[in-house]
């Protein structure tokens, strides 16, 4: 044992060889991010190599760059094996030509395991814009410096600080031109979330949530507010009940019996004097009756004002909330280079495309509605969209595979689009997810070969992956069910099925009997 662990508990001498591990397990995980850059970056010359023989096949004697079918024909082969989209192909190799073309250095140190993966991409990615080799240096220098003493969250702001300085009027018109990228995009987050993302000018952006934090913070508040005062005045109340509960029992009732016994046509007076022989009072009945009648009244005219319901959102649901008051009901007036322009603006309302089982609606299922491309929404919020929906579109479905067999339509002209809208959703071409509003109807056999147009010939493909069909060694048939079969250029399968089909399938005991055990 060494002097250094000499006296150390147990737990600690284990955390110390945890921590070992880890980091090990770090450097491996280092080393495999840069023998991975090493392929990626091989990946690109691949993709130049089958431009020239397309052209050579071709007969075009050229490479025609603009044509980038040679590129997509490889990147749909890697992106399909390794079950990434073709952007994150793209993305790869552009990072792998960086690492290994400007940051040969920092991509040595991942290779040796002293910088993490996280590190030397926010390095590359970071430093990409410079331009001049010199100042490149310089920055790839200090960079693995601080990478050496920051965390990834850490490293980013500092790399962007450190551009800036080196480069400043790179960073300038950097400004300027991602400013002209801004836009808006959403995707799912998780089943009944979805995530709107703004990319803004810095000013704007910032001001936007700074506002949403103050309206927020000014609505929490008064929440919070009126729950103590509510609480204060509850508390005051039963103090009050508690005091007079604690005075003099008798005190009211003998002024009560003083004042009977003085006058003699009091009530007291009157109904000692009118009781029979059973000590009954006349008419006690009727005055009791009375007495209750209006002591519920009473009650339940204090009930009926209604228990008080407090606001109880945390910050973060009214930042979100506000968010969604804001966009959905103000008239964007600032827009519009005349005043039929800006009418035509705020006339537009936000649409959604929701599916909803028929018996979810009715309150005899639950679960099954979800906004078409995104995923998952609750029932309450499904039968609010279903109560306001100006049109309804009837859809019947397979009950075991969910394909869809048959759509009610007004315009039947246009019933095979839409049922292949909804079995679609998205282009069907391996790890895509355009949607299928923004793609082609694509007959799989083509229709000058013989194609039917049905729908067991029909499918949604975007243009990338239509050219991709037509124009590539790609090729694909269709299976029962709407599945389509890829065939890769290397040969290679690959199936998609329809999102609507992944379902479970109910198993019988005979099914059970007839299906060996898998072990």
């Amino acid at each position: 044992m060494s002097s250094s662990s000499a006296g150390r508990s147990a737990v600690l001498s284990e955390l110390d060889q945890l921590v070992e591990d880890l980091t090990g397990s770090r450097a491996l995980a280092a080393r495999a991010f840069a023998a991975e850059m090493f392929f990626f970056e091989r990946v690109g010359g691949v993709v130049e190599e089958r431009e020239r023989e397309r052209a050579v096949r071709d007969g075009n004697g050229a490479v025609i760059a603009s044509s980038q079918l040679g590129m997509r024909e490889v990147y749909a082969e890697v992106a399909a094996a390794l079950r990434l989209s073709e952007w994150q192909v793209a993305r790869k190799v552009s990072q792998a030509w960086s690492l290994t073309h400007r940051f040969y250095q920092t991509l040595c140190e991942a290779s040796d395991g002293r910088i993490w993966p996280e590190h030397a991409t926010l390095i590359a990615e970071t430093g990409a814009v410079i331009e001049d080799d010199q100042v490149r240096r310089q920055y790839e220098a200090v960079a693995l410096d601080m990478a050496g003493e920051m965390t990834p969250a850490q490293l980013r702001p500092a790399l962007s600080g450190l551009v800036s300085r080196l480069d400043p009027e790179g960073t300038q018109q950097r400004v300027r031109d991602a400013v002209k990228r801004r836009r808006v995009t959403v995707r799912e987050l998780e089943p009944g979330l979805a995530r709107i993302t703004a990319d803004l000018p810095t000013a704007q952006g910032v001001g936007i949530v700074n506002r949403l934090q103050e309206m927020a913070d000014q609505l929490y508040e008064q929440n919070a507010a009126d729950r103590a005062q509510a609480q204060a005045q509850a508390e005051a109340a039963d103090a009050n009940a508690d005091a007079n509960a604690g005075a003099d029992p008798n005190g009211d009732r003998a002024d009560a019996d003083a004042n009977a016994d003085a006058d003699p046509n009091s009530d007291r007076a009157n109904a000692d004097t009118d009781t029979d022989s059973d000590g009954v009072a006349d008419g006690g009945s009727d005055d009791a009756e009375s007495g209750e009648a209006e002591s519920e009244e009473a009650g339940s005219g204090e009930a009926g004002s209604g228990e008080v319901v407090f606001d109880e959102r945390t910050r973060s649901q009214i930042m979100a909330d506000v968010f969604c008051d804001l966009l959905l009901t103000n008239i964007p007036d600032g827009h519009g280079t005349t005043e039929q322009a800006r009418e035509n603006l705020g006339a537009i309302t936000g649409t959604v495309q929701v599916t909803i089982p028929a018996r979810t609606l009715t309150g005899e299922t639950v679960g099954g509605g979800e906004v078409v491309g995104f995923g998952a929404i609750d029932d309450d919020t499904a039968r609010d969209l279903a109560g306001t929906a100006r049109v309804w579109t009837r859809v019947f479905t397979d009950p075991c595979t969910g394909v869809p067999t048959s759509v009610d339509r007004y315009r039947p002209s246009k019933r095979q689009r839409l049922l292949l809208r909804v079995r679609d959703e998205h282009c069907r071409f391996p790890g895509c997810r355009r949607p299928a509003h923004k793609c082609d109807i694509d007959h799989t056999t083509a229709y000058a070969d013989g194609g039917t147009t049905c729908l067991c010939n029909l499918a949604h493909l975007c243009k990338r992956h239509h050219t991709l069909k037509h124009e590539t060694d790609w090729t694909v048939i269709q299976l029962p069910g709407g599945i389509l079969e890829w065939t890769a250029p290397t040969g290679r399968i690959h199936h998609t099925r329809p999102p609507g089909t992944v379902r479970f399938q109910p198993i019988t005991a005979n099914a059970l009997a007839r299906d060996p055990a898998p072990f």
